[in-house]
């Protein structure tokens, strides 16, 4: 059983008896997408990666005290 993957077409080709124009979505196999690729007819669709969540810990709550009392000193 073979993965079928979505590819942009760069340039108009024939794909398998079918013509495709450029800038089309088209489902291939991988084999197929591997060997356009190589061909440098289409280029994959990537998968936006989700964005990484805020690791950075909270302000103290009393960090202005800290500040104000170390002015005065």
């Amino acid at each position: 059983m073979s993965d079928e993957v979505k590819v942009t077409t760069l340039k108009g080709f024939d794909n398998q008896g079918q013509y495709v124009g450029r800038g089309r979505v088209i489902k291939v196999t991988e084999l197929r997408a591997r060997e356009l690729e190589r061909n440098g007819l289409v280029a994959r669709e990537e998968k936006k990666a989700a964005e990484p969540q805020n690791k950075k810990a909270p302000e103290p709550k009393n960090k202005a005290i800290y500040a104000q009392h170390s002015k005065d000193d």
